[in-house]
């Protein structure tokens, strides 16, 4: 490849990876960890305020209960709200709607604390006046019975009446009237005695507390009870998780646009290297035939039977056989060496899943190089043959440049289109090798009623050599399929494979995996057990994508080639796991299979 086709090359690779590299970081960067967290916050924080209000309710109906229960809310709550907010300034690009949503929900929160402690305050002045009201009212009947002052006793009862009445429905006539009874005892207490004076400012105090405090308190409870934070609490979940939905689909499409830019730079590789390939091959032929005429030295006549021989033999003879030059063609055609595999099973199922769009890609690419070719060597046969009429016409041959040598220009144009003949032989006989690998179902293997058993006990041979999990095999009978021996070894290879990794560095218990094998009706049945890591929820949709994986240094091509292995038979694999405990994974396969 020549140096300015490398400089070239390496430039619009640069660039690609760069695009590539800030794809990568969008998607990673985009905040859904962090709405995930603050959600959860939120969600925490919801749960606290209910049993805030529970308990808020628990020491109203109790007139004996003390208040330490509610402050101890208060801490739980400060660490839940510094949490969110710190949270919330970790969000990339957090929306102005957001965040204002999120400072008027911290603020809200706020103001059911602030509630929360005046009616603690309240509460507790109005609970302690109505325990000793009765007492104060006692004390001054019993002086007032002792004087003989029915008068007094009989507005004392009254003012009682009127007070327990306003605390069971306030109203402004009762407050009105209680207000006035008040005043009258507080006029009439100057000319009774000091003991009965101070029992009289002793009640009327108490029900002037009642009076005055028992409302607010009311509202104060109501509103320290209610509902807005469960409500401001769904309303700001779900403009989060609108906001998550939206920047997870962006980050999709960045994914699937990093996805693009490396098809992109293969395939630019590869048309850099079929043109530079084609230009020298053309560029080897020219001064190959140029050298071959300049020691042949040929006299016209000679030349113009050679050139109409050459050209006939390119119109009209069957494909050339291939020289050494469409080998190398060929080499250079395929596209670069694949990443190190997992294991020689991975390298199988790498070339399965990617045989389909690299080379159908460079079926593509080499029929229309082909053909572009083709409609070179037909205009260079075109030049050739009114190159040869000129020749066979003496006056057009006079009317020509003294300089330029008209036998070489024969040989040479004779010598070009044979070249290029025998290569676009070479590269159609590719292209049609190519898409014909394409397009084949990839079952060059032998098929013969095999058992299942047998091929449980190869793969369990073979993955459990250097692992420490402990594997137990449960074989029951099942009966004999017509299908490959080395596609279910590999199929169950590699689902003992993720098992064994999933048990792999437990430390609180002794890894197992277990492996049972049943007949159920027109069905047979094998479960892979494992009492590892588990899955969790949200990786388990993804398992069977190509190139998806969760562990450090994996391809991510294991599981969606047991997929299409077990699809290729008609059957299924199905998983199922939970977090912590464990996965079942279970390939149900008929019990009769056909050959594909």
């Amino acid at each position: 490849m020549r140096t300015g086709a490398v400089i070239l090359g390496t430039c619009v690779s640069a660039v690609l990876l760069a695009a590539a590299g800030v794809l990568y970081l969008l998607a990673q960067n985009n905040g859904s960890e962090h709405y995930r967290k603050s959600i959860d916050l939120v969600r925490q924080i919801q749960l606290v305020s209910s049993d805030w209000s529970m308990e808020v309710t628990r020491v109203r109906s109790n007139p004996l209960a003390d208040f330490d229960s509610l402050a101890a809310f208060i801490p739980r709550m400060a660490r839940l709200k510094e949490s969110l907010s710190d949270t919330a300034q970790r969000i990339p690009g957090l929306p102005d709607r957001l965040a204002s949503d999120i400072q008027a929900y911290l603020a809200a929160i706020e103001a059911r604390e602030e509630r929360v402690e005046r009616f603690k305050t309240g509460y507790a002045v109005v609970r302690n006046s109505n325990r000793y009201l009765p007492i104060a009212a006692a004390n001054v009947l019993s002086q007032a019975r002792d004087t003989n002052d029915e008068k007094l006793a009989a507005s004392i009862s009254a003012l009682t009446r009127d007070v327990n009445l306003y605390l069971a429905t306030p109203t402004e006539i009762a407050q009105s009237r209680i207000a006035s009874g008040i005043r009258k005892l507080r006029e009439a207490s100057v000319a009774y005695p000091p003991a009965l004076a101070n029992a009289l400012a002793n009640l009327y105090s108490h029900a002037e507390v009642l009076v005055a405090k028992q409302g607010p308190t009311e509202q104060l409870f109501a509103q320290a009870t209610s509902a807005d934070i469960s409500d401001l609490t769904n309303q700001l979940s779900d403009a989060m998780e609108f906001e998550v939905g939206k920047r997870e689909a962006l980050a999709s499409w960045y994914e699937r646009g990093m996805l693009a830019v490396f098809a992109l730079l293969v395939l630019f590789w590869i048309l850099l290297a079929l043109q530079q390939r084609m230009r020298g091959g053309t560029a080897d032929a020219r001064v190959a035939a140029r050298m071959a005429a300049a020691e042949l030295e040929p006299a016209p006549e000679a030349a113009a039977a050679a050139a109409a021989g050459a050209a006939e033999s390119v119109a009209e003879a069957g494909p050339a056989p291939v020289p050494a030059a469409s080998s190398a063609l060929d080499a250079g055609s395929r596209a670069p060496p694949a990443p190190a595999p997992e294991s020689p099973r991975h390298t199988e199922a790498d070339a399965a899943l990617l045989h389909g769009f690299v080379v159908k890609s460079l079926a593509g690419i080499l029929a229309a190089s082909a053909e572009e070719v083709s409609g070179r060597m037909d205009y260079l046969r075109r030049t050739q043959q009114r190159i040869r009429d000129a020749v066979g016409d003496g006056g057009a041959v006079a009317g020509l440049d003294s300089e330029v040598d008209v036998e070489e220009e024969i040989e040479t144009v004779g010598g070009i289109a044979m070249n290029v003949r025998q290569r676009m032989n070479a590269i159609a006989d590719l292209a049609r090798r190519l898409d014909s690998f394409a397009g084949a179902p990839a079952n060059h293997v032998d098929r013969g009623m095999i058992d299942l058993n047998a091929c449980v006990e190869n793969a369990i041979a073979t993955v459990a050599a250097g692992s420490d999990a402990t594997i137990v095999s449960n074989l029951g009978d099942v009966p004999e399929i017509f299908a490959s021996t080395a596609d279910f070894e590999t199929l169950l290879g590699e689902l003992l494979d993720n098992s064994i990794a999933a048990v792999r560095g437990l430390e609180d218990r002794k890894g197992i995996v277990k492996v049972d094998t049943a007949r159920k009706d027109d069905e047979i049945l094998i479960t892979i057990i494992d009492n590892g890591a588990g899955i969790p929820p949200e990786q388990r949709a993804n398992v069977f994508k190509p190139f998806y994986t969760s562990r450090d240094g994996a391809m991510g091509i294991g599981l969606a080639f047991a997929g299409h292995l077990a699809r290729k038979y008609d059957g299924v694999i199905k998983i199922n796991s939970l977090p912590g405990q464990g996965t079942v994974a279970r390939v149900t396969l008929p019990a009769g299979i056909a050959a594909p």
